[in-house]
């Protein structure tokens, strides 16, 4: 099965359509027809690497109904797509093996279907024909049937990249655009303030050199709402793009500043381009909300305190920040914030460090 493994990571990385579909039930013409879109989808995505991993910790389950001997296996396929991931990231596989004919060859690919970390998610490689526009840095998927969204999507996000990078002064090596009609391109787990999010920068993952059994941060991918993919514009990809930049940092700023940054460059895009909306929301925030505001929003306040007007304030807080003591010091001050750990006394001390103030300090002068 591993020599089974490597053909087909050979073959994908190769080209070669005939030698990966060898590893294929030939009798299974389903499979085959899925397998075969599977192929095709990776060559347009463009793969520098591929590898398929069982999983040892699993044991491998009998399945009785896909033939004798048949066993299903828990399997790790790591994937680099060319000038777009930095690293191989993980994704999660069951795949059900079978002797036909003398030879070892895979029966079923879905058999983690029912696993509750798998849920409904699915690569975008999964769900049918594919189309892909390329931009710098960019990689767009869309339907095959839609390339001029795909397209449109592709020039929104190349005007979205420089305002997250000035603001950042941070580049991920490129950045996948998932924006797929099928709704389980998108987890249902992935939500804003307990409703779906309208994108989501979603993290890649690798295993750990120290432990491969531990997955750590190596990346991250944004992925739209398939009811949202044909509206989503330049100031939602920013927004969800500084996520992707800031996002190898760590994942212990408080929500206020990892929202917070991604409301400001988002906005301040919006202002740059004439939007007048971002002044209108600024002073209805001032009138209604800041005056009232009692803690800033934190993980455990950010939804019940104030609802999505907690998107509003973190902008004003980064807004009032940058404002006052320059965009750099607010990047630094993120930087340690993201290495944790997430506790009030840590903040403070941050806080301290870099801006000479403690949080009570701060919502003061927010409020002035």
């Amino acid at each position: 099965m591993d020599a089974l493994l490597k053909a087909r990571s050979a073959a994908i990385v190769g080209g070669q359509e005939t030698e990966f579909l060898k590893t294929v039930d030939p009798a299974n013409a389903k499979l085959v027809a899925r397998q075969r879109q599977v192929f095709a989808n990776l060559q347009k995505l463009g793969v520098r690497q591929v590898g398929f991993q069982r999983e040892t910790e699993y044991v491998a389950e009998e399945k009785p109904e896909s033939g004798q001997g048949a066993q299903a296996f828990r399997v790790r396929m790591l994937i680099q797509l060319t000038g777009i991931d930095a690293a191989a990231r993980a994704t999660p596989l069951g795949y059900t093996f079978a002797e036909r004919g003398g030879q070892v060859v895979l029966v079923s690919d879905d058999d983690l279907a029912q696993e509750a970390d798998r849920g409904t998610y699915r690569e975008p490689w999964d769900l049918g024909p594919i189309e892909v526009v390329r931009r710098p840095g960019l990689l767009i998927v869309v339907p095959s049937q839609e390339r001029a969204n795909g397209v449109r999507l592709a020039n929104e996000a190349a005007a979205a990249l420089p305002a997250v990078r000035a603001a950042t002064r941070r580049a991920q090596s490129g950045i996948l655009v998932v924006a797929l009609a099928d709704k389980r391109s998108m987890s249902p787990e992935w939500q804003t303030g307990g409703h779906p999010a309208g994108a989501v920068a979603t993290p890649n993952l690798a295993p750990s050199k120290a432990d491969e059994t531990i997955l750590e941060v190596v990346g991250s991918r944004v992925v739209i709402n398939p009811t949202e993919r044909k509206t989503a514009g330049r100031l939602l990809l920013a927004h969800e793009f500084t996520h992707v930049v800031m996002a190898p940092l760590g994942n212990a700023a408080p929500t206020w500043m990892v929202e917070g940054l991604a409301e400001y460059v988002e906005r301040r895009l919006a202002e740059q381009e004439g939007d007048d909306r971002p002044a209108k929301k600024r002073a209805e925030l001032r009138r209604t909300v800041i005056p009232e505001l009692t803690v800033l929003p934190i993980d455990g306040t950010f939804h019940g305190d104030y609802g999505d007007e907690s998107y509003g304030v973190s902008w004003l807080i980064i807004e009032h920040l940058a404002t006052t003591h320059g965009l750099p010091k607010v990047i630094a001050l993120y930087t340690d914030q993201a290495k944790g750990p997430d506790t009030p006394a840590h903040r403070d001390q941050l806080l301290q460090k870099h801006l000479s103030q403690t949080e009570p300090q701060l919502l003061t002068a927010l409020k002035k």
